[in-house]
């Protein structure tokens, strides 16, 4: 936790964003049709009306139809598809 803070604090300081200092994840929803997820951890489910996908805070679920992954990369993941709901899983 102390790492994250130092993080966090550093990121302040320098002005810069936090998810190129502190591991979080960045969502770009381009209206309800395309998402991008830069520092993804990883891919928990995937079918055509869910996809869980692991991030350093915390997993993330993405609801719709037809969603399929667009294209994919080790910083970022990009999903396609009628996207109904984003949330962050407790």
């Amino acid at each position: 936790m102390a790492k994250k803070k130092l993080k966090e604090k550093i990121s302040s300081v320098l002005e810069l964003p936090q998810e190129l200092v502190a591991d979080v994840p960045r969502l770009v929803l381009d209206s309800n049709t395309d998402l991008w997820i830069e520092n993804y951890k990883g891919i928990i489910e995937y079918t055509d009306e869910l996809v869980r996908i692991n991030t350093a805070c915390m997993p993330l679920s993405v609801t719709g139809t037809n969603l399929m992954i667009c294209s994919i990369t080790a910083e970022e993941l990009h999903l396609c598809g009628e996207i109904a709901s984003v949330s962050f899983m407790q």
